[in-house]
């Protein structure tokens, strides 16, 4: 089964949750743990042991322990750790012939992992922040707003770790761009001036683009104003004005790519 299919029917318990800044007398005891344990390493350096495997953590990595590993750890006292910690066990029931049936499939996650891309790792914190915002809340539903918070975590880690080709990186940069393109629609636009707003060439953002959105940036940018010609539509503005609003300075044009995307003429579309 894969990782995936676990996580779509895990259901998460947490024991304990930390945003930890060690001490220099901070230690984890030699012993066997009972749970299931996650940490993101964002400052420092921590000695760890899982079971004879010994290694340094810091910043970016991911350490997990299952239930039954015997664990040891320590702070570099020059470096002292920081990271966010979760003691946590789960079920995974799913259906099956009508009666539900708890799978006992293990997180396929090494004991110690490095997370290279930056978008990813800062993601990750901030997922952990609001993870650890609900757990500390004591509002009545942060039980549910923390599993949300860390299935998330627990998807893009288990997506890193399986395929190892989602360039988190690039999906920020087009993210940027989706923004830019929002705030400045009803202008021309051209690629150039696209790239440059990231700081990247023109053909990188036509690839990382397509790659992550399956459109080109043109492609984008013309749905993106026929959705918002359709609000103002809707809203009772004329074809016309419409055309001009989302920076069709051609009626031919706007006519032709509305009915392309939509399938009926802007005129028609006012008559719904």
């Amino acid at each position: 089964m894969k990782t995936t299919d676990v996580l779509h029917a895990m259901v998460p318990h947490f024991y304990f949750a930390i945003k930890r800044y060690a001490t220099p007398s901070w230690k984890i005891p030699h012993a066997f743990f009972q749970h299931h344990n996650l940490m993101l390493i964002i400052d420092g350096e921590a000695n760890l042991l899982c079971n004879d495997a010994e290694f340094t953590a810091v910043s970016g990595d991911i350490v997990y322990f299952r239930p039954g590993d015997m664990r040891r750890g320590d702070t570099n006292p020059d470096s002292l750790v920081k990271c966010y910690t979760v003691d946590f066990q789960y079920a995974c029931p799913i259906m099956e012939n009508g009666s539900w049936v708890n799978l006992d499939v293990a997180l396929p996650f090494p004991a110690h992992c490095h997370i290279q891309d930056r978008y990813l790792f800062r993601r990750l914190k901030e997922l952990f922040e609001e993870f650890m915002r609900h757990w500390s809340s004591g509002h009545e539903n942060r039980t549910f707003r923390c599993r949300a918070d860390f299935m998330e975590i627990l998807l893009l880690i288990s997506n890193y770790l399986e395929k190892d080709t989602i360039n988190y990186s690039a999906i920020h940069k087009v993210e940027k761009v989706i923004n830019y393109i929002a705030a400045n629609y009803t202008r021309k636009l051209t690629l150039d001036e696209l790239a440059n707003s990231i700081d990247i060439s023109p053909s990188h953002l036509g690839h990382i683009f397509k790659e992550t959105t399956g459109e080109t940036p043109f492609e984008f940018i013309i749905k993106y104003r026929i959705a918002r010609a359709k609000e103002f539509l809707e809203m009772g503005y004329s074809v016309t004005d419409t055309a001009g609003l989302v920076g069709f300075g051609d009626m031919f044009y706007f006519s032709k790519y509305f009915k392309k995307i939509e399938g009926i003429s802007p005129t028609k579309y006012t008559g719904l």
